[in-house]
């Protein structure tokens, strides 16, 4: 096996806590292991687990609520952000095999034409779903759909 990065253990962590977020482990509204706890079980520190959070919030799976914890995000909920709904849009449809890996993203200038948004709110979308493992970037070239879409 190969050596884990930071970063890839940010992501692994994240992959981990989605999958048990999607699948019913967590249930909707319950309250999320502490960061102490999760740091334990990866066998991380609390910053890496931090991380995998963080892009678990910016997806819309998990709330915040200040000063008592982490909690499963309603499934019911629509996004409430532009920068949710582009990202929301794009991983459904490289769920569903819509865009299938490889294929090519509209750029951050074509979505913010389509969605009528800023450049700025259209790349946050895409770094959404560069976080979530499902888009990688090519400098120069595009965003693209990963090879290796966590699932």
């Amino acid at each position: 096996m190969t050596r884990r990065t930071a970063w890839g253990t940010h992501m692994y962590i994240t992959r981990v806590l989605r999958h048990r977020l999607t699948d019913g482990t967590y249930a909707p509204g319950a309250r999320l292991p502490s960061e102490a706890t999760l740091c334990a079980e990866f066998d991380v520190v609390r910053n890496t687990v931090r991380r995998a959070l963080s892009a678990l919030q910016t997806e819309g799976l998990i709330t915040v609520r200040a000063g008592v914890g982490r909690f499963v995000a309603d499934p019911g909920t629509q996004p409430c952000t532009s920068t949710e709904h582009i990202a929301a849009t794009l991983r459904h449809q490289i769920e569903t095999g819509r865009r299938q890996a490889g294929d090519a993203l509209p750029s951050e200038q074509q979505l913010a034409r389509r969605h009528g948004v800023s450049r700025s709110t259209a790349r946050a979308a895409l770094i959404t779903l560069e976080r979530a493992g499902l888009v990688v970037c090519v400098h120069g070239k595009g965003r693209y759909v990963s090879q290796d879409v966590p699932t």
